[in-house]
Order: structure tokens, then C-alpha cells, then sequence
């Protein structure tokens, strides 16, 4: 996958519960599985709107070589290949593409923060907690997302970009709490 949960634990983007570590809670176990299926869900549907169809399949078959070659590697024992492997150009693309795509899963999770599907239907989640609206944070993560998706598109620009790529306007368009 493009990113994982370490980029939900601290900052801006911090989720309750979200944890990196080898042994998490039975809680941060839950919070982790919701988060890796945002990013499962959404990671298609990202990449093809900021680079287009080809290149996006082209970048989820690399990401999907690079995680088999992980597992292969940690299977083996003392393995240097992976310390040795020279950054490759979708490395590159991947590094720059991070950012913002958490910030859209960001954006996804809080959309639906507050609500749970049932059988029956949306129910509102209860807690200790007082909710309060996730719009604001929404509005924000959604315009930190473009911000760095403008920067990205300066860069695709450039001859520094080895691709073509093909953006999708929305991801570059801000919003504000009134939908407007």
C-alpha cells in the first residue's frame, strides 16, 4: 500500500488508538483494520484521479512487487538486497504522492466518524466522548490535500517527472464548510 497507519498517530491526521507498534492493543488492533481499509479502499480510486488510469495500475502493481519482495526478505535471514536497492523513479512518485493521499483517507474517515452501518441502517455511535462536527477538520484536511497536490502537479510539470501524468481537477480545488 501506498502508506499505512503510521500516518494516522500523531499530527494533524492523529486518530485515537492508531498504533504502529508490534504489539498493539486489542483497541488500536480495531482502529488499525478501519484505517488499512480506507487505505485499501481509497488507494485505487486516489492514484487514478492524481496520475490517470495507466500509470496508476502501472504504480499499484509496483507497490504490490515491492511489498512480495518485503515478505520474501523477511522470510530470509540476513538478507542486505533491500538495503542496497537504488530509489527507482516510482519510488520517486510514490514519495511525493504520501502526503496527500493521507489527507484524502483522512478526509474519508472523518466523513464517516460518526456514524456505523447496521442491518437496520446509519446509527450514531455513542461514547463517553461529546461528538462534535467533523466538518471543520474535513474542510481541513481536504485543503491540506490540495495544497500538496498543487505542489505535486509543479512538479509533474517540470522536467524533474519522468511521467505523464493526468490530474483530476477536484483534487485541486478547495472547499469551505458550505460546500461552495
Amino acid at each position: 500500500m501506498l502508506i499505512d497507519v503510521s500516518y494516522f498517530t500523531s499530527g494533524p491526521r492523529h486518530i485515537r488508538n492508531a498504533s504502529s507498534a508490534e504489539m498493539p492493543s486489542p483497541d488500536s488492533l480495531a482502529v488499525n483494520e478501519m484505517i488499512n481499509g480506507y487505505i485499501g479502499s481509497f488507494q485505487t480510486e486516489f492514484l487514478r484521479d492524481i496520475v490517470g488510469a495507466t500509470l496508476a495500475q502501472a504504480i499499484v502493481d509496483y507497490l504490490e512487487l515491492i511489498e512480495q519482495e518485503e515478505e520474501d526478505d523477511s522470510d530470509e535471514t540476513n538478507s542486505p538486497e533491500k538495503e542496497g536497492r537504488s530509489q527507482s523513479k516510482y519510488d520517486i512518485l510514490c514519495d511525493k504522492l504520501r502526503e496527500p493521499f493521507a489527507d484524502y483517507v483522512f478526509y474519508h474517515i472523518l466523513r464517516d466518524a460518526n456514524t456505523q452501518t447496521t442491518i437496520t441502517g446509519l446509527v450514531r455511535l455513542k461514547c463517553d466522548n461529546e461528538y462534535v462536527s467533523p466538518l471543520k477538520r474535513q474542510v481541513s484536511a481536504w485543503n491540506s490535500m490540495v495544497e500538496k497536490n498543487k505542489q505535486f502537479v509543479e512538479w509533474a510539470m517540470s522536467n524533474d517527472c519522468p511521467f505523464d501524468v493526468k490530474i483530476t481537477k477536484n483534487l485541486l480545488t478547495p472547499i469551505n464548510a458550505f460546500n461552495l
